[in-house]
């Protein structure tokens, strides 16, 4: 679970930096963001982190105090509090306006007809309502 996620744009400068927060065992869902890569870098606990290149090959590192990782622009990633206690990390980003679409909700979280995410994401019928009532979709 994600306990506080603070974001700040630094006016004029192009950047933007958010604290993430995060609780035990809680986790920062595969996302992406589409108008900025993003810098975490970890300043407390440790933190499960990886991205999916656009050859889909998965890129993993543990991240530790004072350690970081580059997510490109665009390309899916997620993080995952490793360790026993609270982790906290800066994530810095290369745009005021870096975006967000966490990929859950872009899939079931909307008015798309079920038999088209159905379709177009290979799951059954069961499996795609069940996640549109669990994410509070309007069909």
């Amino acid at each position: 679970m994600l306990l506080c996620l603070v974001h700040l744009h630094l006016n004029g400068l192009g950047l933007s930096i958010a604290q993430l927060d995060l609780a035990l065992s809680g986790v920062i869902p595969m996302h992406t963001h589409p108008g900025a890569s993003e810098l975490p870098l970890v300043v407390q606990g440790s933190v499960i982190t990886a991205f999916i290149s656009s050859v889909n090959k998965f890129y993993l590192k543990k991240l530790k105090r004072g350690d970081l990782m580059v997510f490109p622009q665009g390309l899916l990633h997620f993080q995952i509090n490793s360790k026993g206690r609270k982790a906290i990390s800066f994530a810095s980003f290369c745009s005021p306006n870096p975006g967000l679409q966490i990929t859950d909700f872009v899939l079931f979280a909307n008015n798309l007809h079920s038999t088209l995410a159905e379709k177009a994401t290979f799951l059954d019928t069961a499996t795609v309502k069940k996640l549109k009532v669990v994410l509070g979709a309007t069909s």
